[in-house]
């Protein structure tokens, strides 16, 4: 229920719970995960398993649907099998992301008996070459196999997921042909399309390492065509590939500046999704850590109704408003945060990567 006034109807449908922001890789790009040195301190700081089954109970009252337990690596926390029981025991949809490289028997034993509807496994790599490159750890590449075998055994929806980056650049077409050899036809690999910074604290520097908005863009538009190619067949012909423009700025409430009029962010952060972070913060989203409500110390419904209270945003920025590219612009409130450290700044990166697609478009 809706306590402010003239404030758009709000519902919690939808929760991320963000189990740790440890992990045991080291990837380059990770938006989340902090240097190995703060591990200690924030072990002492994570929520207990006991406080994830209190949020679990609270957000079911509240009329939550889906869960999406992540991290970090959710399963490095070794406390991961009651918390994820005592979430599963609420009735919600539960997601699952993971790198599938810590899958144990007892877990496996755990999710066969209480099956998530969906499982994401992250695979950054073609090779142990690659995942050293990236992950730090070429081991991992064969932890990662062996536990998508397993975790794909389950009836649940896996899709796999990655993060393409100059060191995996190569592999990026490889990683599909690796997903589809070893577990499918029907499994795909959804590509990360903006990498952005890293948030909250964390430790990866992303600018040295993510792709060009060149290379970004060229990246994006092959894999569209090799989805053509794949559902077409033989006879479909590149060169007829046009890609075409709508003017969305004749429906200006859809513009990401200015949607916040009709919602909180343009999107469904803080209306009917939120995220509760590793040390109980509730926040519109996992990366958009500018607002947030202590869920710890109010509770969790009483964070989520108050929540919008601490949303303050500046007026919309008139450069982006006006801007002939508007349409094309993956930037959103979250990433400009993570990009310039503010809200109303034109994150450079989205910028360029804007007028590289429009130099693609026809």
């Amino acid at each position: 229920m809706n306590t402010l006034t003239n404030a758009p109807e709000r519902c919690p449908l939808n929760a991320t719970f963000e189990l740790t922001v440890r992990c045991n890789l080291k990837c380059k790009m990770c938006l989340f995960r902090h240097d190995d040195k703060e591990n200690a301190e924030i072990i002492r700081n994570e929520l207990t398993a006991e406080q994830w089954a209190g949020f679990a109970r609270e957000a079911a009252e509240m009329g939550t649907v889906g869960v999406l337990i992540t991290g970090g690596e959710p399963l490095l926390r070794p406390d991961f099998c009651e918390i994820y029981e005592s979430i599963y025991r609420q009735g919600f949809m539960i997601s699952l992301y993971t790198n599938a490289t810590l899958v144990t028997p007892e877990i496996m034993e755990l999710l066969r008996k209480y099956p998530p509807h969906k499982i994401g496994i992250s695979i950054y790599g073609a090779s142990p070459e690659t995942y050293h490159k990236v992950c730090g750890n070429a081991a991992a590449f064969e932890k990662m196999l062996e536990g998508s075998r397993l975790l794909c055994t389950l009836p649940s929806v896996t899709e796999f997921r990655t993060t393409i980056i100059k060191d995996n650049f190569c592999d990026s077409r490889a990683i599909e042909k690796l997903v589809k050899e070893n577990f499918g036809e029907r499994h795909s690999v959804t590509q990360t399309r903006m990498v952005m910074k890293a948030v909250r604290g964390a430790c990866a520097d992303v600018e040295s390492c993510r792709l060009s908005p060149q290379d970004n863009v060229k990246l994006s538009l092959q894999k569209s065509i090799d989805i053509l190619r794949e559902r077409i067949g033989d006879g479909f012909d590149e060169n007829n590939v046009r890609i075409r423009q709508e003017n969305l700025k004749k429906n200006a409430d859809c513009s990401s500046a200015v949607n916040h009029r009709l919602s909180l962010f343009g999107c469904s952060g803080g209306m009917t999704a939120f995220a509760v972070t590793w040390e109980g913060k509730l926040q519109a989203c996992q990366t958009l850590g500018a607002f947030s409500t202590d869920a710890v110390e109010l509770g969790l419904k009483k964070a989520w109704e108050t929540f919008p209270l601490s949303v303050k945003l500046p007026e919309p920025n008139k450069k982006c408003l006006n801007c002939e590219m508007s349409d094309l612009c993956q930037s959103c409130y979250a990433l400009r945060y993570a990009e310039t450290g503010n809200l109303e700044d034109c994150p450079e990166y989205a910028c360029r990567d804007c007028e590289v697609m429009k130099s693609f478009c026809l």
